[in-house]
């Protein structure tokens, strides 16, 4: 049963101010900037991307990632990266496709990966509406959905 005060639940495992208190904590090792490798050639380079400010899709930066077979590092601090801007979505793609270009790699590699992505899944999954089967949810435009549907549920039992 759920911690209650004043009547409603404390957030995240009973800490009412769990949103201030862990964002900034788990996320405190992403640098606001990476370099990643780039070989042209004989000569090496670095490019740098901006961790603070990243892009609506991630999809040229994986193909960067995945043209360079950079290391797993690359792929989970970018994810993360993601996921502190609440980009959820755009980090489970990220760690993904890290996957997929790591598949030839080391079990322990792929085994860090998985294990960021069922994070990514779980604070997704823990940050969705919660709605009991049945309830009536409101919706902006028509006050509640699926109202002639919850009637005829009702009947059907």
């Amino acid at each position: 049963m759920a911690a209650v005060q004043n009547g409603l639940a404390n957030g995240i495992n009973g800490h009412a101010d769990a949103e201030t208190r862990i964002g900034p904590q788990r996320f405190s090792d992403v640098p606001p900037a990476i370099d990643i490798p780039v070989s042209e050639g004989d000569i090496e380079e670095a490019v740098e991307v901006n961790l603070v400010e990243l892009l609506d899709d991630p999809t040229e930066l994986c193909t960067l990632l995945e043209n360079e077979n950079v290391a797993k590092h690359f792929w989970m601090v970018i994810a993360l990266a993601y996921a502190k801007q609440r980009k959820v979505d755009h980090a489970i793609e990220i760690l993904t496709k890290g996957l997929g270009a790591l598949s030839r790699g080391r079990a322990d590699e792929k085994l860090s990966i998985l294990s960021c992505l069922c994070w990514m899944y779980l604070w997704k999954c823990r940050e969705a509406p919660r709605v009991k089967p049945g309830e009536l949810r409101k919706t902006p435009s028509s006050g509640t959905e699926a109202q002639g549907r919850a009637v005829a549920d009702r009947d059907m039992s």
